[in-house]
């Protein structure tokens, strides 16, 4: 994917967040539900907040998201690149948007892949795709995750980090060409968790 920043078509973004396009353009809107929807039509694009985060103080990343219904993806394996795309994803980033310095972690809800399953994202290894939700995840209610990000880029990244740059969520079907939707509660960080762990494996 190539990173274009730029005015779209999609409605305002929230206060401090800004919309990025990777590839086509994923549209976002708040419900009258008060969740930010997102429609993907073989496009890729999100929604970023870039905001310095001290993890001393605020180290657990917290969001909700739900989807009605799951798409029918193509077989493609999601570790490849023809294959990566996801339903919901939370991601941080640090260090920006400087490519040979990002190092950022994927939060994804996988078709094919259990909770506490990761890899490297075949486009930027860099970044680590880090399964929450798998093919058993329903699709209706609401689900809650919170994650200890310093903790997290230790284990994935072997980095100790104080500080995050950027937070963004994305639903992205560029490479399958189907067409997506999920609804998103926007991530927050806080001193203690805000929903219960997700069980790893």
């Amino acid at each position: 994917m190539t990173l274009c920043i730029r005015a779209t078509a999609n409605a305002e973004p929230p206060p401090d967040w800004r919309h990025v396009a990777f590839e086509g353009e994923t549209r976002y809107r708040l419900t009258d539900a008060g969740c930010w929807r997102a429609r993907a039509e073989a496009s890729a694009s999100g929604l970023v907040r870039e905001q310095a985060v001290n993890l001393a103080r605020t180290p657990w990343l917290n969001w909700r998201w739900r989807a009605a219904e799951t798409p029918a993806w193509s077989a493609a394996d999601e570790q490849s690149k023809q294959g990566d795309d996801f339903l919901a994803r939370v991601y941080v980033i640090k260090e920006g948007w400087v490519p040979w310095r990002t190092r950022a972690i994927n939060y994804v809800w996988s078709r094919s892949h259990p909770p506490g399953s990761h890899w490297p994202n075949p486009y930027a290894g860099q970044a680590e795709m880090v399964v929450v939700q798998g093919p058993g995840g329903q699709a209706g209610p609401w689900r809650g995750f919170s994650r200890d990000v310093a903790a997290d880029f230790k284990r994935f990244h072997d980095m100790e980090v104080d500080s995050v740059d950027a937070v963004a969520i994305m639903t992205d079907t560029d490479n399958t060409g189907v067409v997506a939707e999920a609804c998103y509660e926007l991530p927050s960080f806080s001193a203690q968790p805000q929903h219960a762990r997700p069980s790893e494996r």
